[in-house]
């Protein structure tokens, strides 16, 4: 118990999962690292080939979400949570896989009876009310030689004066109950299903739970300006198709910036 908020409780966690029929098993909880994801990675290279293993801490002091931002969770108060899986286990473009997280992710929360949707390319989203979406989660995935590392951040207990921006929300907020505990072996299990999905299959979910699709987005890239247009779809490289005043085009990654509710 470290700031009136309890520890995460690792075997409680292998309880959840050993009620799935998962054989990610190997899982390793600590009370406080600079970032799960390094941690993942360092890991690697000791690492038994096409093994599967996860680690996931009370607190990170330097966690990160994309484009270098910071990603901090304060003790107790939400999940950081790395899975690294091999690239071959996915059956979908390797460049697609932040999209299926984002669905494993998504169906999680949905469980959970919030309103989840994704915003491209890996915000969890919450619908407030008919127009808000607020931010309870983010997901960073990195390629490391055959593996890819998954970072998941969601806010599940943090309180107004926590949260990182004025468009975060966290769980608690929204008057959801989770347990920390067995959201992450949630989180485990559905990441294991996700792997499986073909594009076929997997494209339709997440055009399904998409809030960047059919709006009004402009789009900040890294190489470029800014770029406007209506979000008409994704592409099974998990690249977002806008319709812009210049014709079609493939954004492979980006910031979105604002959404509005397409007029058509």
């Amino acid at each position: 118990m470290k700031r009136g908020r309890p520890a995460l409780d690792p075997d409680l966690i292998l309880s959840e999962l050993a009620k799935t029929s998962s054989k990610w098993l190997d899982i390793e909880v600590f009370e406080q690292v600079d970032s799960t994801n390094d941690l993942a990675i360092s890991r690697l290279t000791n690492t038994t080939p096409n093994s599967v293993f996860s680690i996931t801490a009370d607190e990170q002091r330097k966690g990160r979400g994309r484009l270098q931002r910071e990603w901090h969770s304060p003790f107790g108060a939400g999940i950081a949570l790395t899975v690294a899986i091999p690239t071959q286990f996915f059956s979908c473009e390797t460049s697609a896989i932040p999209l299926l997280v984002g669905i494993a992710a998504n169906n999680c929360l949905k469980k959970l009876g919030a309103n989840a949707k994704l915003k491209w390319p890996n915000d969890l989203m919450i619908a407030i009310e008919s127009t808000e979406l607020k931010k309870v989660g983010g997901i960073l995935v990195q390629r490391q030689d055959e593996y890819v590392v998954i970072g998941i951040g969601i806010n599940v207990d943090l309180e107004n004066e926590e949260l990182p921006t004025e468009n975060a929300t966290s769980l608690s907020l929204l008057e959801i109950t989770a347990s920390r505990e067995s959201l992450i072996a949630n989180l485990v299990v559905q990441l294991e299903i996700v792997t499986k999905l073909t594009t076929e299959e997997w494209l339709p979910l997440y055009v399904q739970d998409s809030s960047t699709i059919g709006t009004q987005v402009t789009v900040a890239r890294k190489s470029e300006s800014m770029v406007t247009g209506l979000a008409i779809n994704v592409l099974e490289s998990g690249e977002l198709l806008l319709d812009t005043e210049m014709g079609l085009i493939e954004i492979t990654s980006g910031d979105v910036l604002q959404v509005r509710p397409s007029q058509h």
